[in-house]
């Protein structure tokens, strides 16, 4: 008797973690991709919505990990005073945004266009002095 108890809470439990794994792709349909849902403090822009995307909060959640927060640098270059030195065609800062260059990957397939240029013209006109 004890025996088919165990029996029955085993099946109930693969069950129970079977509806667990469904409910997660359920609930998370971007799953396979990677995507994320948006929410509601993300640094993004929808061309839907309207307005222009803000390039300080964008460049905090996309850059400031390798680029740091005020431009100074870590894992990726020093921006803060050396962007328009470095990039004085706003065109060809913007190519190695969307493109990437060495170390640094490309943001072109994870957002806007209107991001972009809102990023390279934050960094030029706020870190590039």
């Amino acid at each position: 008797m004890f025996k088919r108890i165990v029996t029955v809470i085993e099946v109930l439990a693969l069950l129970a973690a079977g509806v667990f794994v469904v409910m997660l792709f359920v609930a998370n349909p971007d799953s396979t991709t990677g995507a994320t849902a948006p929410s509601g403090n993300d640094a993004s822009y929808s061309p839907e919505g309207g307005g222009l995307p803000d390039g300080a909060a964008l460049y905090s959640a996309r850059c400031a990990g390798c680029h740091g927060s005020d431009g100074g640098g870590g894992s990726g270059p020093r921006l803060a005073g050396r962007v328009v030195e470095e990039f004085p065609d706003a065109a060809d800062e913007v190519a190695v945004v969307t493109k990437g260059r060495g170390g640094m990957p490309g943001f072109g397939s994870s957002l806007a266009e209107a991001e972009i240029l809102a990023i390279v013209e934050y960094t030029r006109t706020e870190l590039g002095r």
